[in-house]
């Protein structure tokens, strides 16, 4: 309830939090699995009164996944948006980044790589990232070139601390 909810995760979890957490699922599951499981939630509670649970059960039976991390994640905490490039590694051409989930939420993001040469690349990482270890994960990439600059973008999750989403090589 948001009169439990203070400090920093105040703002996410009391206004956003349940559309945020539909948008991180659909880009975890992917667009047919993520139709399918909501389909199957439609069939079983149209007209009727469900409850947060009987959402996370359909879910789970539409998918055939077991979701509970998630729906522990999102729902049983006081999580908020806030991730941090603790630390980047180049080697020839694999870049190794220590990525930090200070704020706990399992969101999805892109490292953005940017090169000597100006070009760009993106890469995409959904939620399931997190699945394993919400606290930080270690990311070994293949780069094109020399490395300048790597970036968190993390879209319309907006990060608490954006300061420590960039680092420059």
């Amino acid at each position: 309830m948001s009169s439990q909810l203070s400090g920093k995760g105040y703002g996410n979890n009391a206004y956003i939090k349940s559309a945020l957490s539909y948008l991180a699922l659909k880009d975890y599951l992917g667009d047919v699995p993520f139709k399918k499981a909501l389909h199957h939630y439609m069939d079983n509670w149209h007209g009727k009164h469900p409850m947060p649970w009987d959402y996370f059960y359909s879910f789970n039976a539409g998918t055939g996944l077991n979701l509970n991390w998630f729906w522990n994640n999102w729902y049983f905490s006081n999580h908020y948006i806030d991730l941090k490039l603790a630390k980047v590694e180049q080697k020839n051409k694999t870049i190794t980044l220590e990525i930090e989930n200070i704020g706990g939420f399992a969101i999805p993001f892109d490292v953005i790589l940017t090169y000597v040469d100006g070009k760009k690349e993106k890469i995409h990482f959904t939620p399931q990232i997190w699945e394993k270890n919400e606290a930080s994960t270690v990311l070994k990439l293949k780069s094109k070139a020399q490395v300048k600059e790597v970036f968190l973008d993390n879209d319309i999750f907006m990060d608490y601390t954006s300061d420590d989403n960039r680092m420059i090589l």
